[in-house]
């Protein structure tokens, strides 16, 4: 492993979730904070070692739950804890800013695992209610809640026509089909979406 001059000091947090951007200039990292029990997101330039930006307070669940940039790295995914009743929700955050974007994906169960398809068309998102849920990224429309016992990691492929997930129950992999149903679905969102600004 190569160390790119000397690693970032995160003073007593520690880094969990990792991604870099499209272009590999920012990283964002996800800190958890073990005396508060939360986290808050960092972006910083690789290139120059700096913060680009840090998100404010601590709203950010456990350093599990991965962290996505979206198309053009023009923002960032990720799962946050509201301050109020303490409840989760999937939010789209500014990558320049951290401030959210849209409205937050609408559930109710907390959540363990999420997955965002390369095109950001498709969300896959597992839940302690024993759910799998995919979303139309850009409507957050919720297209399908599928009943999974006790899921946890996830992973769309490249062409989100297969998502791959792992439970807490066993040591098994499972790899199953999206429903044609769900992917014409997203295709006629996003053509519609199209015809809109064109005309």
């Amino acid at each position: 492993m190569v160390y790119v001059d000397d690693p970032h000091n995160f003073s007593r947090k520690f880094p969990g979730a990792l991604r870099f951007s499209e272009d590999s200039r920012n990283l964002a990292v996800l800190l958890y904070d073990p005396k508060v029990k939360c986290g808050h997101l960092e972006v910083w330039d690789v290139q120059i070692q700096k913060l680009d930006a840090q998100s404010s307070g601590c709203n950010l669940m456990g350093s599990h739950l991965p962290i996505f940039w979206t198309t053009r790295d023009k923002s960032i995914v990720a799962v946050l804890i509201s301050p109020d009743d303490e409840t989760t929700m999937i939010s789209e955050l500014d990558a320049l800013t951290l401030k959210t974007v849209g409205e937050p994906f609408k559930h109710t169960a907390p959540i363990h695992g999420l997955a965002l398809s390369s095109d950001c068309v498709l969300l896959a998102s597992s839940y302690n209610d024993n759910t799998i849920k995919l979303w139309a990224f850009e409507s957050r429309q919720l297209l399908a809640s599928f009943d999974v016992e006790t899921p946890l990691a996830l992973l769309l492929t490249p062409d989100s026509r297969q998502l791959a997930y792992t439970t807490y129950d066993d040591a098994n992999i499972h790899i199953c089909n999206i429903p044609a149903n769900i992917l014409a679905n997203i295709d006629s969102t996003n053509k519609s979406k199209f015809s809109d600004i064109f005309n």
